[in-house]
């Protein structure tokens, strides 16, 4: 008797629930059901996926930004460093690699070359970072060189006589001005005057290197080092600092 009552409970409430509307009532006791419809075909249909719609949003509301031309452009400016201490530069970024010369010849001893080959693993409308292979030249004569920079051991000084054809004089050398200065010391005063007067050392080096490139904005760095051969030591520190103008536009 108890499990029949029971399942009459559960029956009655249970279609209770099932029987009462999830929607409110008006004064008429009628539901009030929101006014969607969403079965195709009808006015009140979802406009996502449709054609129509797609076409005005891509033409209308998602217009493609135009963004600054990144990718390929082309710099020229000036630099300070190697190769030619004064260097005018000119370089193509192209996809994701660069290629840039740079340099100068500001009198038959003071001249520099040098091009760049390099890979662009970073880019972007403001920053581009870079890595190169770099090959070069350069010549100078320095307006008062010192001996020992660079891997230098003598300089010739351009006074052809005997024991003061070097400025940084040998033992041999130093015997013959203490002889020349013993006889007479005017002489060797001269002597000593017109070999410092005549001076003049040309130095002269080609290398390969790898350079780190920073771009960024107009601002250029190339950081690096090389090898190669001539009148410095080896490996040589390879810099350029300056200001670039490119070809990039809005």
């Amino acid at each position: 008797m108890k499990k029949i009552l029971f399942f009459l409970f559960f029956f009655l409430l249970t279609s209770t629930l099932y029987s009462e509307s999830p929607y409110p009532k008006d004064k008429d006791n009628k539901d009030i059901k929101p006014e969607w419809d969403w079965k195709p075909g009808s006015e009140k249909k979802s406009q996502i996926g449709n054609q129509d719609t797609q076409e005005k949003i891509n033409s209308e509301s998602l217009k493609e930004m135009k963004l600054p031309k990144s990718t390929n452009f082309f710099v020229y400016g000036a630099s300070i460093g190697t190769p030619a201490s004064i260097n005018l530069n000119l370089g193509y970024y192209f996809n994701d690699f660069v290629i840039r010369g740079s340099g100068g010849r500001w009198n038959p001893n003071w001249y520099g070359g040098q091009i760049d080959i390099g890979y662009t693993f970073w880019k972007t409308p403001v920053i581009t970072h870079s890595v190169s292979l770099v090959a070069g030249a350069f010549g100078v004569d320095p307006f008062s060189p010192e001996v020992g920079r660079g891997g230098q051991t003598s300089y010739p000084t351009g006074f052809d006589v005997p024991g003061y054809q070097n400025r940084n004089p040998t033992f041999e050398d130093q015997i013959i001005r203490s002889y020349v200065s013993s006889v007479d010391p005017n002489l060797a005063l001269y002597f000593e005057y017109e070999s410092r007067n005549r001076q003049k050392v040309f130095l002269k080096q080609q290398y390969l290197g790898v350079t780190y490139d920073f771009l960024l904005g107009n601002f250029f760095l190339q950081l690096g080092g090389g090898i190669g051969q001539g009148d410095y030591k080896n490996p040589q520190l390879l810099l350029q600092m300056g200001y670039l103008f490119d070809t990039r536009s809005n």
